[in-house]
């Protein structure tokens, strides 16, 4: 970790500290790794609770430990001395993470949305880094566990930390934006993913923009431009708002597997090394962003011409004989799988045979059968070759005439295999939970044999 905090600075936050010396510490919470010159800090998980660990990591000589009141039973009398006792240890992350942050005070962006959030945050990473040093969330670090920890790993020399803020229900966005203060929050879109947990799309709204909250005062809202959006977000922030859509770009065109535009409000060309009006739409919030810290059109069109698209969220693989393989593996909801649909129609050729692949969309909850029904109509109207769905779900698509319901991914990759003749390009779209990045790695295997 790069956040250190000397023990007087953590007196001022957690007053029952008491530690005689004034030292630099920084934290740990893991039992394993921890070190005599760390602090240990016990969380709790749904299977886990690392107060179970406080003894054996004070005989590793550690000199402080956090620790919950109710839990000070756990610990041995001659160790108790040395706890930081406070109500809740994620509390105390937090506390510990919101105390870099303002230390170190980067310029921070947030983002929220029900798709896209890695991929535009990759985006506005690539395009800051050509003027800033720039710290981002790593992997799925995105919740009440990976944002502190993304915020206490940032390097002492950061200028801006971009911060991707995910959530499973009511609260979680709030919480995550009290830690983070951001200067620019972005909300990429609202849809129905978390719909089976939140109920219907106003609650999922009012979620969203719980980022706003803590947005700082003179800071900046980037939303997307839906009537919806906008309202709820004007019932909790009032200050400088920035909208965007594909209205804010013309002339789009698609070649080499480049997306260009011209941007209405500088009327410069821009182009992005991705296809589709999605990466048009997420170049439109990198440049917001970047023309709010006073990046010049060389910089950001080099960052854009960096940039390439996050495995399993629409990166093209070529295999042999003219077939294309479009990995959406990583996540689905009904909006994310439209666009990339028609992502898939307007990007290729009408010589190309479009295949897609759809594994299960997961917590649709109570609306899946209306949300499903919707699909069904809508994918009848689309230039689909091909549809092969997979599992007990994609049953509920047998209405779709060109739809082949197959049982498991093993059916799957052998239809698949049949299809790619040359010009065929395959779109695989599924939640997580549908593994069709099992079909990925197959077919990119069998094809390189």
């Amino acid at each position: 970790m790069s956040f250190s905090i000397l023990t007087n600075e953590l007196k001022k936050i957690f007053p029952s500290a008491s530690f005689d010396s004034n030292e630099y510490f920084s934290i740990s919470t893991d039992s394993r790794t921890v070190r005599h010159d760390q602090i240990f800090l016990p969380l709790v998980g749904e299977k886990f609770d690392g107060h179970d660990y406080i003894n054996e990591v004070f005989s590793k000589g550690i000199q402080l430990s956090f620790c919950e009141v109710e839990k000070i039973d756990r610990v041995k009398e001659n160790n108790r001395s040395k706890l930081i006792l406070v109500d809740k240890t994620l509390d105390a992350y937090h506390k510990l993470a919101n105390f870099y942050r303002n230390k170190i005070n980067p310029k921070v962006i947030a983002i929220t949305g029900s798709s896209g959030k890695t991929t535009v945050k990759d985006l506005i990473a690539c395009v800051l880094s050509t003027k800033y040093k720039v710290h981002k969330t790593q992997f799925n670090f995105n919740n009440e566990i990976g944002v502190p920890k993304t915020i206490l790993e940032m390097p002492n020399d950061t200028e801006v930390l971009i911060l991707e803020l995910a959530m499973r229900g009511k609260g979680e966005i709030k919480y995550l934006s009290k830690t983070s203060e951001p200067d620019i929050a972005i909300i990429t879109n609202i849809g129905s993913a978390h719909i089976g947990r939140l109920g219907d799309l106003d609650s999922i709204l009012k979620a969203k923009c719980e980022i706003l909250e803590h947005l700082k005062q003179d800071g900046v809202a980037i939303l997307h431009n839906t009537p919806n959006l906008i309202h709820q977000a004007l019932s909790v922030w009032k200050g400088t708002t920035i909208t965007f859509d594909l209205e804010q770009a013309k002339d789009i065109i698609f070649k080499d597997g480049k997306s260009f535009f011209l941007l209405n409000k500088t009327h410069e060309e821009f182009y992005i090394n991705a296809l589709g009006n999605i990466h048009v739409l997420n170049s439109l919030i990198a440049i917001d962003v970047a023309l709010d810290l006073n990046l010049s059109h060389e910089e950001i069109q080099n960052g854009l011409s960096k940039f390439s698209v996050p495995d399993g969220r629409g990166n093209i693989i070529k295999l042999k004989n003219d077939c294309y393989l479009i990995n959406e593996s990583y996540n689905a909801n009904p909006e994310s799988l439209r666009a990339a649909i028609l992502n898939l129609i307007q990007c290729w050729d009408k010589d190309y045979k479009k295949v897609l692949v759809l594994g299960e969309l997961a917590e649709l909850g109570s609306e899946e059968n209306k949300q499903l029904n919707e699909l069904v109509d809508w994918i009848k109207e689309q230039s689909l070759n091909v549809v092969i769905t997979v599992g007990e779900q994609g049953k509920k698509l047998k209405q779709i005439n060109i739809a082949v319901n197959v049982k498991d991914n093993v059916e799957c990759c052998g239809i698949v295999k049949e299809l790619l003749k040359p010009k065929t390009v395959v779109l695989i779209k599924g939640s997580r939970v549908a593994k069709l990045d099992r079909v990925m790695n197959d077919l990119i295997t069998t094809q390189d044999k």
